[in-house]
C-alpha cells in the first residue's frame, strides 16, 4: 500500500475577526464536510469534545471562521474554509460535553452579496464574470473558468441589479456549464472541459474502500480521506469493479465512462480524530457529462432490445 495511507494528520482551527486562530486539534473532533458542483454553499459540521470553559466561551462569542485540514503525512491539505453561522452546546452523555460548529463556504457571496453596475458594450463573458465576482458588495475571486465559453461580446451596454448568483447562473446555463463557489472562488466549467493535471487513480492499494456503485445520479465511490480530491477532480477507476445499475429502457441513467474517468460532482469528507471514520465519499460523472441510456443507444444506432 502507498505510504500516504499511513499516519493520519489533521488540524482544526477556529479564528476570530482579527484572524487570530485557536487550534483545537489536541481535543477529539469529528467533522462532516459536504461540497457539490452547484450554486449552493458548502457546509461543514464540526463537533469539538470537552473544551475548557474559557475556550468554549471564546469560540461561542468570538469564533467567526472555521478551517479544517486533514489527510495523511504524505497527503495532507485544507479541506474546508468557511464562515461560522451557528454554535450549539450540548451534553452527549454523563461525561462528555460537545460544541457543534456549523460553517458555510460561499454563502455570503451566493446569498448575501449584491451587484449594481453597468456593463459596457464589447465585454467578453469572462470579463463579465470577473466584474460580477470582484465588484459585488461581498466580493470574491475567480477560480477555474472554462476556456470554451462563448466568444460573443456584449452587443450593447447592460444594467445589472440584484444577486450576482442570478447572472452567473445565466452565463453558466447559456454555455452548458456548471457554476459553483469553493473556498471563496467562483468556478464556471463545462462537463467536456479537460481537468488540469493527471487523473487521480483509485484502487484498493491507493485508498479505495468497498465496491463503487453506479446509480442514476452517478458513480458512488468511497476512499480513505484524500484532500487532493476536489470538485471536478478527475478520478480514474477500473470499470470492471463497479457494481452496475440495472435500468429500465427509457429510465434516466448516468452511464459509465468508456475509459473509467469520472469528474467529481459532489464530495463528502468524514472524520473522527479519535475514531475509525476517516474517508471521502464521491459522486462521479463521466468526463463527457451525464446522458441518458436511450440517447447513447440512439447515437450508436443500436437496438435497445
Amino acid at each position: 500500500m502507498g505510504e500516504f495511507l499511513y499516519g493520519r494528520k489533521y488540524r482544526v482551527l477556529v479564528a476570530n475577526k482579527e484572524n487570530t486562530a485557536l487550534d483545537v486539534s489536541n481535543l477529539r473532533c469529528t467533522f462532516n464536510i459536504e461540497k457539490s458542483v452547484s450554486p449552493n454553499a458548502n457546509i461543514a459540521e464540526v463537533v469539538i469534545y470537552n473544551l475548557s470553559a474559557g475556550a468554549e466561551k471564546e469560540l461561542i462569542n468570538e469564533g467567526c471562521r472555521l478551517i479544517v485540514e486533514a489527510g495523511y503525512d504524505a497527503n495532507y491539505g485544507k479541506i474546508f474554509d468557511g464562515d461560522i453561522v451557528q454554535t450549539l452546546r450540548e451534553r452527549e452523555d454523563g461525561v462528555n460535553y460537545c460544541l457543534t460548529i456549523i460553517a458555510l463556504d460561499g454563502d455570503a457571496y451566493l446569498n448575501l452579496s449584491f451587484v449594481k453596475m453597468t456593463f459596457n458594450a464589447g465585454l467578453t463573458q469572462r470579463q463579465i464574470i470577473e466584474q460580477l465576482a470582484t465588484k459585488a458588495t461581498i466580493p470574491t475571486e475567480i477560480g477555474r473558468i472554462s476556456p470554451e465559453l462563448s466568444t460573443q461580446k456584449l452587443p450593447r451596454g447592460k444594467v445589472v441589479f440584484g444577486s450576482p448568483k442570478k447572472y452567473l447562473n445565466e452565463i453558466a446555463r447559456g454555455n452548458a456549464a456548471r457554476f459553483w463557489v469553493d473556498e471563496g472562488l467562483v468556478h464556471i466549467v463545462k462537463a467536456t472541459d479537460i481537468a488540469p493535471g493527471e487523473a487521480l487513480v483509485l484502487t484498493p492499494e491507493t485508498g479505495l474502500i468497498g465496491t463503487p456503485q453506479q446509480t442514476e445520479h452517478g458513480v458512488h465511490i468511497t476512499c480513505l480521506l484524500n484532500p487532493a480530491i476536489r470538485l471536478k477532480t478527475m478520478i480514474k477507476i477500473d470499470n470492471s469493479i463497479i457494481h452496475q445499475f440495472k435500468v429500465a429502457y427509457g429510465q434516466m441513467e448516468t452511464p459509465l465512462d468508456n475509459d473509467g474517468q469520472y469528474q467529481v460532482y459532489s464530495l463528502q469528507h468524514v472524520g473522527d480524530t479519535r475514531g475509525d471514520e476517516w474517508f471521502t465519499k464521491i459522486i462521479g460523472i463521466s468526463r463527457y457529462g451525464a446522458k441518458t441510456l436511450p440517447t447513447m443507444m440512439e447515437n450508436k444506432q443500436q437496438n435497445p432490445n
